[in-house]
């Protein structure tokens, strides 16, 4: 306060200062007020006038002070959501392709956040709107909020200039409970889940067919019937989290249950509509738990939040699928295929799990369209030659070789669901359909005997795998 000259009109002027921050922090104008109560603390007369005049405008809603020429943190927001950005920027910045998950996050930080120019936002900013994040969101959902708010202001830097460097440091982005122990259902758990007919049955398939392809839960959701190429049993994914388009042939079974589903409930703009809009909806992990318990599963550790363990989430769907191939046999690449994993660490990370399921035996999943009541018995069978998942790749050892597993395997572990004459555990044949096109081919059968037995495929490696860094090619 330069303007004082006594201590008693200097603590009058402290009066001043409280009067005004108090009023800005009951209108949720303190953040954007701070530049005017430097002022306050620094001007007389007149002057002082003016500032106490602007502030009582800001309170009241009347007034967004700003310098000219300065943009805010919301306005850049809004174009890098809606995609002006990336049209500005076209070799720098991927426009979002679904933005409304991205408006979302910002709505929890644009009360903070949105009214600071973008020169003058700094850490202290950040780390406020962060503090203030609802108390009921998990960590990661603060992760992706927190990434959010660093990319945009990267943007900012770099490409369009508007700040010389960005505020947030490394390291600033929190923490999610990456180590914490998660859930992922046995093989019965999910016979368990697919008979209970009191469950709906569009949420059923939904879930047989996340455990069973290993397919993320919103990429399921967005699939639409054209997606499908159900005579020749094949899935093709051009729209994904990773924005790296794949496609694979289905397990028969899942083609015959999805068969058999659609004669009951035609699909529509969706493959998987439940009864209230397509899935998985907003809802999806607290309906998926509640799904179990209606199934009997009871098992603790699926549902218990703690220190060192996560409940069971939808996404786990894909443990569940990653955890069961690979006892089974299954490759990374057959696995990475299905999953779009591009990094052996993410796989590699299951592989514990995977030993132990091997080892007490718990076999593989049960055919969908048995396993699912309703279906058992109508899918018909599936167009193509022998499935790739019975083919040699499918099944061949990987380098990191086992004993362990090895033995568990061969003394315990069941057979797959797909034998080598084509025909699923149940029994079905698979009839020969049309000839497959050059994006669906598959190797022509071979003779059970020239084939390499199931004996191990998970490897435990001692090597440090490759990291995997986040892409921000979504933006």
């Amino acid at each position: 306060m330069p303007t004082c000259r006594t201590e008693q009109e200097a603590n009058a002027r402290l009066e001043v200062l409280a009067d005004l921050a108090g009023r800005l922090l009951a209108a949720g104008q303190i953040v954007l007020g701070l530049p005017l109560l430097e002022q306050a603390a620094a001007r007389e007369g007149r002057a002082l006038h003016d500032v106490r005049l602007a502030i009582e405008q800001l309170c009241k809603g009347e007034a967004r002070a700003r310098p000219s020429g300065e943009i805010t943190f919301a306005e850049f927001a809004e174009l890098v959501v809606s995609g002006r950005l990336a049209e500005q920027y076209p070799l720098h910045v991927k426009a979002l392709r679904r933005p409304e998950p991205y408006r979302h996050k910002l709505n929890h930080v644009l009360d903070v956040l949105g009214p600071i120019p973008l020169p003058r936002l700094t850490l202290d900013h950040a780390d406020r709107a962060i503090s203030m994040l609802p108390a009921h969101l998990e960590a990661s959902s603060r992760q992706g909020i927190a990434k959010f708010i660093h990319r945009i202001l990267a943007l900012a830097t770099y490409p369009a200039r508007i700040i010389a460097n960005n505020p947030l440091p490394r390291g600033w982005i929190p923490k999610a409970d990456d180590n914490k122990a998660k859930g992922s259902l046995y093989p019965d758990e999910d016979r368990r889940l697919m008979a209970a007919v009191d469950i709906p049955l569009s949420y059923r398939i939904y879930y047989g067919f996340l455990i069973r392809e290993g397919m993320r839960a919103d990429e399921a959701g967005r699939l639409e019937p054209s997606d499908l190429d159900l005579e020749r049993g094949a899935v093709v994914l051009d729209e994904n989290k990773t924005d790296d388009p794949r496609a694979w042939a289905l397990s028969p079974d899942v083609v015959r249950a999805l068969r058999a589903y659609f004669a009951i409930c035609p699909p529509k703009e969706r493959v998987f509509i439940g009864p209230n809009g397509p899935l998985p909806g907003r809802s999806g992990a607290k309906n998926f738990r509640n799904h179990l318990r209606r199934a009997g599963i009871e098992r603790s550790e699926l549902f218990e939040t703690t220190q060192s363990r996560l409940n069971i989430r939808l996404h786990d769907t894909r443990a569940t699928f990653i955890t069961i191939k690979l006892a089974n046999g299954r490759t990374e690449t057959w696995i990475s295929d299905r999953t779009g994993h591009k990094s052996s660490r993410q796989i590699h990370n299951y592989k514990r799990a995977a030993r132990k399921v091997a080892e007490l035996g718990l076999g593989d999943f049960a055919p969908l369209d048995e396993a699912i009541p309703e279906l058992n018995g109508k899918g018909g069978s599936v167009g193509g030659s022998a499935p790739t998942s019975a083919g040699l790749e499918a099944r061949s050892p990987s380098p990191g070789y086992d004993a362990s597993l090895v033995r568990a395997l061969s003394d315990r572990a069941p057979s797959a669901v797909d034998d080598d004459a084509g025909q699923s555990a149940g029994g079905n044949a698979t009839a020969t359909g049309a000839a497959l096109g050059p994006r669906w081919a598959k190797p022509a059968a071979r003779p059970a005997a020239d084939r390499l037995k199931a004996s191990e495929i998970i490897e435990d490696s001692s090597a440090p795998a490759a990291s995997s860094q986040e892409s921000w090619r979504e933006f």
